[in-house]
């Protein structure tokens, strides 16, 4: 829309080219545990890997036919899924799914006491915090950075 003739515009009333005020520079979070910069990130150890979203490991259990449709079983698989894709620093894939359910005593010649674990695995689902955290708790975190043929010969060795 054109400009009035007869109005004459102040130059305060024209656009500013800066915005006021100006951005935050100082700011600093008031929550203990919450970095207000790089260099306040924590480093070193577990602390750079980041756990991926749970949503992509319930997916690949969804696509896929579990011998056990429990689910407190999905539970505890997811569980299982994340920690070990979070220890290799990547989102959960199917392997994922193959490793836990190997840790869970599914499988071809594995040893009566994964079968004995995975239920007091299943027990323990309804009065945990996050679900699967007993199973994960249980489990090796140097096993899970392992091929799925590796960790099979140390289950059948009992080296869990």
């Amino acid at each position: 829309m054109g400009q009035q003739p007869k109005i004459r515009i102040e130059e305060n009333e024209e656009p500013r080219s800066v915005p006021e005020p100006g951005p935050a520079h100082r700011w600093r979070a008031d929550k203990p545990g919450i970095p207000d910069g790089p260099g306040e990130w924590p480093e070193g150890g577990r602390f750079t890997t980041t756990g991926p979203d749970p949503g992509w490991a319930l997916r690949i259990i969804s696509l896929t036919e579990l011998p056990d449709n429990d689910a407190k079983l999905r539970k505890v698989l997811t569980g299982l899924m994340l920690a070990r894709s979070a220890e290799l620093g990547r989102a959960p894939v199917r392997e994922d799914l193959q490793v836990a359910l190997m840790l869970c005593g599914y499988g071809d010649d594995l040893p009566r006491y994964l079968a004995e674990r995975r239920e007091w695995w299943l027990e323990a689902v309804p009065h945990e915090t996050r679900p699967g955290e007993t199973a994960v708790a249980a489990i090796d975190r140097d096993l899970l950075s392992l091929t799925p043929a590796q960790i099979r010969e140390a289950l059948i060795a009992g080296d869990d």
